[in-house]
């Protein structure tokens, strides 16, 4: 099983997949699906592709599941994958395509006794956008609990950080370059705003396993290549929060802020953090089928960004985000992944279904 989950996992990374771009990713997994003669079903996803879903669809005592698009390519990132010094590299290898032909290899191995077993195994879209093929699967289904696959460096994290996202409109006045007192420049405007959000009240709470509140400006747009000063700056932030903090509260003490400011915002996206027992039977599950396959005990943790384990959470499915790789890697150029990680990561999740 391991051999064949490596080379699907070189295979999918030579697929691109952006999210809102996944159907030749889609059409592979279903041929590949069906040379395996296993059943499976698209469920239709509104707004963007679908998520294929094998195994027990009604009621599944567990749900395991990886997202197969990714985030937009940057500059350096391998046209192709690469597999040197012990690594497989590419864009989406750790996020989340190991995940993705981990569970291709499930279903090689187990096919139809996925099934007898209460497993789905969902492939999900969307994930990198809005999260709506989790959202759409969430909404549909039942069960009693959820494994979503995401880099955590094998960590089982039973604790997700929140987040708020706002994009942030900041005007000052257009001068001659030269006339810097007859002019506001709004760039200069807009990081006096940014350095003020150390203010907070909630900026640097600290959770033992998510970290600290923080925040990071992850775009910016200013000015041009004229000497003039420019009048408007805009850009998108992102505040990671302690998985118990009041999302509410966050978005209104921001608003007050920025509205003192005299800056133009709008909230693009809110995302609850979410703490699940670490006696929850998923939990549990998952912790005896890596100890079996490791030899060693499990760190439990928490998970700093959105997964779409938010999703199944926010609908009463205890969820635990889990798997191989580390997280930092994701969405840069130097996405790599051990394949003795992978090795291991195979072993775990083989040993989970023999378990159920």
């Amino acid at each position: 099983m391991v051999e064949y989950v490596l080379n699907q996992l070189v295979r999918l990374v030579s697929i691109p997949s952006v999210s809102g771009q996944e159907g030749e990713l889609l059409f592979y997994l279903e041929e590949e699906l069906a040379n395996l003669a296993v059943d499976f079903e698209r469920q239709r996803v509104e707004g963007s592709w679908y998520n294929i879903l094998v195994g027990k669809t009604q009621e599944p005592s567990l749900i395991i599941a990886a997202h197969v698009d990714t985030v937009a390519p940057v500059d350096g990132i391998p046209p192709k994958p690469l597999v040197e010094d012990g690594f497989i590299k590419g864009l989406g290898v750790v996020d989340d395509k190991c995940g993705v032909a981990t569970m291709l290899g499930l279903c090689r191995a187990f096919g139809k006794e996925l099934a007898d077993k209460g497993v789905l195994l969902a492939f999900l879209v969307d994930e990198e956008k809005s999260g709506l093929g989790s959202e759409t699967l969430a909404d549909s289904v039942k069960a009693g609990g959820a494994i979503v696959i995401e880099p955590t460096s094998f960590a089982l994290c039973v604790k997700e950080a929140g987040s708020v996202e706002f994009f942030v409109d900041v005007r000052g006045k257009a001068a001659h370059g030269s006339c810097v007192e007859e002019g506001e420049n709004a760039i200069h405007r807009a990081l006096e705003v940014i350095k003020g959000f150390d203010s907070l009240s909630f900026i640097g709470k600290e959770d033992r396993e998510t970290g600290t509140s923080c925040y990071t400006v992850f775009k910016i747009a200013g000015g041009d290549d004229e000497l003039r000063i420019p009048d408007r700056c805009t850009f998108k932030v992102d505040f990671r929060l302690v998985p118990d903090e009041d999302v509410e509260a966050v978005i209104k003490e921001v608003g007050d802020y920025l509205r003192g400011k005299d800056a133009g915002f709008g909230v693009l996206d809110v995302s609850p953090g979410f703490v699940v027992p670490e006696d929850a039977p998923v939990v549990s599950l998952l912790k005896s089928a890596f100890e079996e396959a490791s030899g060693r005990k499990p760190v439990v943790s928490g998970m700093k960004s959105w997964t779409d384990a938010q999703n199944f959470v926010a609908r009463g499915i205890p969820a635990v985000v889990f798997g191989p790789g580390e997280l930092s890697v994701c969405h840069t150029p130097y996405e790599r992944i051990r394949i003795s990680d992978v090795e291991l990561f195979v072993k775990t999740m083989e040993k989970l279904i023999t378990l159920l």
